[in-house]
């Protein structure tokens, strides 16, 4: 007799293998194959529940529908909800019928109550599957439900979810229905013991938030604070990352953010557009609380006084691992000394905008940074008319390494993966033109030409001992849309045209005293940078011509792309030669259509 077997009679290892494997959209159609199927996808059909702006009644505005959440609450482990009618039916499930979530995000903005159209219910306080049949007499039994600010309803999801690991809420989880404060009674019932993540948005936090007038703009008493809540509440153990959104002025109480003292093993903030009372507060918080903090990532859009700046930086005992940092009109050489006071100990580096830096303060950073992988600056299309890149002026340190005395050798070496950074002041007395044929005048004065390529090998030999390199980004990034907008420019005018639109409006359209990368220049010295895979030299004067297309394809196998390749070379001395050259390297590119590097087409020899 043949022995026949069943999904059930899979191991559940096995299981949770293979039905990931099938898309989310597939487990209605596997449910009903039979019983045994059923039993085996339902849990995965409703195990994540993201309904997005949909509200209760487009999800489950039928009887049938309400009958089907009642019965298989207990398998959601991740809900995600920006209607207050899913929180508050949520909440109502007796501990035996309730969800046992892993993640819960709530985003309700801040309107005080939301009517929604609901099938009505005479008892929701034990909400079951029975009661929701008993309740409803048919389909079309609707009524308009008024449900108020949900923090008692997620303080109740909250406290039958010990196991939680990722919780968000927004401003308009933070109060109550009579307008009274939440926050406290919110902090009290967050998971401990697991939760890992914990992310707050005080978004479009409603005026009454700034009227709350106790004790906000006073200093904390540090020792009394943490006295208080080590006292009366246990730390959260397992809280790894926090992440805080502003979005008004002075729209935070810090008392709302003292639960810091609580986040003994936070290792990662993130911060955005918070205002001056919760930037006053953060270090003494961060200080006091986070005693494991290495990672920040801050991002804004106010002008912040230099002392948050400071506050900020001084905030990580054991020195920064990770540092993100916006664009800081204030930041200042105090910020700056302070930000290498944790150079021994930083990995990843990013600064929006350098507009405030000394003179190539940046290579003291490059000479001191043993450990940094990752340096990084404004995203593209961020840029604005006021953007200042992170820059090195080659000749400056080249001269000062030479002649001064000064040992500029940078500490880079093969750890490196990503380097964003502008290489100024290079000697190019060949480069005689702009873009579009006119003549150029470059302040070089002090530029010897003799130098063109012993300063750039030098830069060359600072690269070369970055061995583990995959990414370097030397071009200009592109300008923001509003700024193109405000210059009467867009993206489809070809870099000509656009070049003479922003000249004279914008102070960094081109970069033409930067490196060549052509091999008379010494980019041979760069072929131990075996994992290279892309290199960007947008808006610079290169010579990337097809011998060292050639030159890359053997020794960088793995390079997938050079954004800026495409040029004219219209501001050489030799400018007859430029539209040969061009049509040269789209030959060559078009013969290489799946990459540059060798790795990406068989090796003949095997053939």
């Amino acid at each position: 007799m043949p022995i026949w077997a069943s999904m059930l009679d899979l191991p559940q290892e096995i299981l949770d293998i293979v039905i990931p494997l099938i898309s989310h959209s597939d487990y209605a159609s596997c449910i009903l194959v039979n019983l045994g199927w059923s039993t085996i996808f339902t849990p995965y059909l409703w195990k994540v529940v993201r309904l997005g702006d949909k509200t209760m009644h487009e999800c489950f505005g039928t009887r049938e529908a309400q009958n089907a959440l009642a019965r298989n609450c207990r398998h959601i482990r991740v809900l995600e909800t920006t209607d207050p009618a899913i929180v508050y039916f949520v909440a109502q499930f007796s501990p035996s019928t309730a969800a046992k979530l892993d993640s819960l995000t709530i985003r309700l903005k801040d309107h005080p109550t939301s009517p929604v159209d609901v099938l009505v219910s005479s008892n929701n306080m034990t909400v079951t599957s029975a009661t929701v049949a008993a309740t409803t007499t048919n389909d079309n039994a609707k009524g308009t439900l008024e449900i108020p600010r949900c923090a008692s309803s997620i303080i109740r999801i909250l406290q039958k979810n010990p196991d939680l690991r990722y919780l968000s809420l927004d401003v308009g989880c933070f109060r109550y229905d009579d307008g009274r404060e939440a926050m406290a009674d919110l902090v009290s019932v967050f998971p401990t013991a697991k939760l890992e993540k914990l992310e707050l948005s005080f978004f479009h936090s409603l005026s009454f938030d700034r009227d709350l007038d106790d004790g906000g703009n006073e200093d904390i008493d540090v020792k009394k604070t943490i006295e208080y809540y080590l006292a009366k509440s246990e730390s959260f153990h397992a809280l790894k990352e926090i992440i805080i959104t502003g979005g008004g002025e002075n729209n935070i109480n810090p008392n709302r953010l003292v639960f810091l003292f609580r986040c003994p093993n936070v290792e990662t903030v993130r911060l955005h557009r918070l205002d001056s009372n919760a930037m006053k507060a953060l270090r003494a918080l961060l200080m006091a609380g986070c005693p494991k903090l290495v990672n920040l990532e801050w991002r804004k859009g106010t002008h912040d006084p230099e002392e948050f700046i400071l506050g900020l930086l001084e905030a990580s005992r054991l020195g920064w691992r990770e540092l993100r940092l916006p664009d800081m009109p204030e930041f200042g050489m105090d910020s700056w000394e302070t930000l290498m006071d944790h150079v021994g100990t930083l990995e990843v580096l990013r600064i929006e905008s350098a507009e405030h830096l000394e003179p190539n303060a940046m290579v003291n950073l490059l000479c001191s940074a043993r450990r940094l992988r990752r340096l990084e600056g404004i995203v593209d299309r961020q840029r604005t008319r006021f953007t200042v890149e992170l820059a090195v002026d080659a000749y400056d340190a080249f001269l000062d390494h030479v002649e001064g005395g000064v040992d500029r050798s940078w500490v880079l070496g093969p750890s490196m993966e990503h380097l964003q950074l502008q290489i100024q002041g290079v000697p190019r007395p060949d480069v005689m033109y702009r873009q579009s044929g006119g003549e150029l005048i470059l302040q070089q004065t002090g530029l010897d030409p003799a130098r063109r390529v012993p300063v750039q090998g030098w830069i060359y030999n600072q690269l070369s001992r970055m061995t583990g390199l995959q990414e370097l980004i030397v071009g200009l990034m592109d300008l923001s849309e509003k700024t193109m907008q405000s210059c009467g420019v867009d993206r489809s005018m070809d870099s000509v045209a656009l070049e003479e639109a922003l000249l004279g409006r914008h102070p960094h359209a081109f970069n033409y005293l930067s490196l060549e990368f052509s091999l008379e220049s010494g980019l041979d010295l760069l072929k131990g940078l075996k994992e290279m895979r892309m290199l960007d030299v947008r808006s610079t004067a290169h010579y990337i011509g097809v011998a060292e297309l050639e030159w890359m394809h053997v020794n960088w196998p793995k390079m997938e792309r050079i954004r800026g390749l495409e040029t004219n070379w219209r501001w050489s001395v030799n400018y007859a030669e430029g539209p040969t050259r061009k049509a040269a390297v789209e030959a060559w590119m078009a013969a290489h259509p799946l990459g540059i590097g060798s790795s990406f087409y068989p090796n003949p020899k095997l053939n």
